[in-house]
């Protein structure tokens, strides 16, 4: 749940041709293909993000064919254009939660830089997580950052009201 809710993508994960189908199925109630305007609609249903322009290609490119109506196999290939460019977005999740981290010291432990450089702590306050992630960016609401809690308890060694921050990107990356 939480990946969801972060700035930056993980690399993604290659949607089964099968998944796929039976999604394009629920939209092609009539058995002659998607409308046009509901290609990023059931790309979303499928959790890829296409931009705006890659919508547009796909649109321009399925008008070519028929001014209506995309069949499965083109919209298959407009999914793993979709996937490959995705991929090619993809960000090291490690390094990104890196920065949060060092973010984190600073401005919440009042570290400065060299004590962060020269005395690197392994955890990071349980309250500045809920606070940062109830706050900045996409904010998460509050029943959200209690699942997050919840899930991080379970999984990551925790110490007087701080967690493990190398389980917690571990905890990220798992779901």
């Amino acid at each position: 749940h939480l990946l969801r809710r972060c700035p930056r993508r993980l690399p993604p994960m290659a949607v089964p041709e099968e998944e796929v189908h039976e999604v394009f199925k629920l939209f092609d109630q009539e058995g002659s293909g998607i409308k046009m305007k509901e290609i990023g609609t059931v790309m979303r249903s499928l959790g890829l993000a296409a931009s705006e322009a890659q919508l547009r290609e796909f649109t321009a490119e399925a008008a070519q064919k028929n001014s209506d109506y995309v069949e499965f196999s083109d919209f298959m290939t407009y999914v793993r254009q979709c996937q490959a460019s995705e991929a090619a977005h993809s960000v090291d999740v490690r390094k990104e939660m890196e920065g949060m981290k060092v973010g984190l010291l600073h401005f919440f432990d009042k570290l400065s830089h060299k004590q962060i450089r020269e005395s690197p702590t392994d955890t990071v306050k349980i309250a500045d997580l809920k606070h940062l992630l109830g706050s900045v960016g996409e904010k998460m609401s509050e029943e959200e950052i209690e699942e997050m809690v919840r899930e991080i308890r379970a999984s990551c060694r925790i110490q007087d009201g701080r967690v493990d921050f190398k389980d917690f990107v571990k905890l990220l990356q798992a779901q």
